[in-house]
């Protein structure tokens, strides 16, 4: 642990430097401050997943709207190091914005569970409502005071679907299933609910961990479970619908506020603007990656969705408590149910 630390010190030591030397040169900015920064920012998906493609909108934009002031460097494939060491990193000035799921901010505030949490939402309309809106904005501000950090704009990563070698058609056939779950504790427990057995697993690891039978299936986004190939290591998708992933830009607060107030704009309509733009392409990688995930053989399971809603009654109010409010919140603003 204490090699760890000392390492994490020294490359802050190193991107200080970096940094003084970026802000040192005048830079060509007509900006208030004429300094120049160089941001690294973290990604654990590859350049071929459309989260990714939105993260070059994010940093065009940037660049050109501080007319050349901010570079921001992409990382993917987790080069920089995993999510939570990236999290961390943040305050150390390691990297300097994380684009991820705003789940992986669980173990800093709990409110960050409320992302995973299942069947809150009809349908991507009813997600738009909410983290385009003022709930969503809310709830990221309330993260950001609780974790020292800024919450920026939201993409939809994706809804998630089980890849399984197990034919699952209700809840039912859940029942002792080894599954594969993230390393976020409102996964395993939604699971164990349902009587699976769930498994928490770095994604790299989740390929070999189905081959050799550790775990029988998955659970992620379409587009996710094609770019992993974990298609090619189960036999059926199984559409239970059950989380709409949110990825979010996600900035060391001191950091964010020490940008001069012009570039502190530019960041955040970036961030919202590249959030819609992966929301925009996710939808469409999804479509078109079905025929490719049944090419690989996989079959597509069609599942009752109210069954696993009923089955998952009293979920949150016996596991989460506290988050109950933000779900009949985000429950509030389905745009169907208020036009009915």
């Amino acid at each position: 642990m204490k090699k760890k630390i000392l390492a994490l010190l020294l490359c802050a030591a190193m991107s200080v430097s970096l940094l003084t030397a970026c802000g040192s040169d005048g830079g060509s900015s007509d900006g208030e401050s004429g300094q120049t920064y160089t941001m690294k920012m973290h990604l654990s998906i590859g350049e071929t997943d459309p989260v990714y493609k939105s993260a070059e909108v994010f940093a065009q934009t940037v660049n050109e709207k501080s007319n050349g002031a901010i570079t921001v460097e992409l990382y993917p494939s987790s080069s920089l190091g995993n999510t939570a060491d990236c999290l961390e990193g943040l305050s150390l000035g390691i990297c300097n914005i994380v684009y991820e799921s705003i789940g992986n901010l669980a173990s800093l505030s709990p409110l960050a569970n409320i992302e995973a949490a299942p069947y809150l939402y009809s349908g991507v309309d009813h997600w738009r409502a909410v983290w385009e809106g003022e709930v969503g904005q809310d709830i990221m501000n309330q993260m950001g005071e609780d974790c020292g950090m800024v919450i920026l704009g939201a993409g939809l990563q994706g809804v998630r679907v089980v890849c399984s070698n197990k034919k699952i058609e209700s809840p039912a056939d859940a029942a002792g299933f080894k599954l594969r779950v993230p390393t976020i504790p409102i996964y395993l427990d939604t699971w164990e609910w349902l009587g699976a057995t769930p498994t928490p697993l770095g994604g790299s690891e989740v390929f070999t961990a189905i081959q050799q039978g550790t775990v029988n299936g998955a659970e992620n986004g379409l587009t996710n479970v094609a770019s992993l190939s974990w298609d090619e290591c189960c036999d059926y998708i199984i559409e239970t619908n059950h989380v709409y992933n949110t990825d979010s830009f996600i900035m060391d607060k001191a950091y964010f506020e020490s940008l001069p107030a012009e570039y502190q704009t530019i960041i955040q309509e970036a961030a919202v603007e590249a959030g819609k733009y992966c929301t925009d392409l996710v939808l469409q990688a999804t479509e078109e990656v079905r025929p490719e995930v049944e090419a690989a053989g996989c079959e597509f399971i069609q599942t009752d969705v109210s069954a696993w809603q009923e089955a998952l009654d009293g979920f949150l109010e016996e596991k989460y408590p506290d988050l109950v409010p933000y779900a009949d919140a985000i429950k509030a603003a389905d745009p169907a149910a208020n036009a009915a």
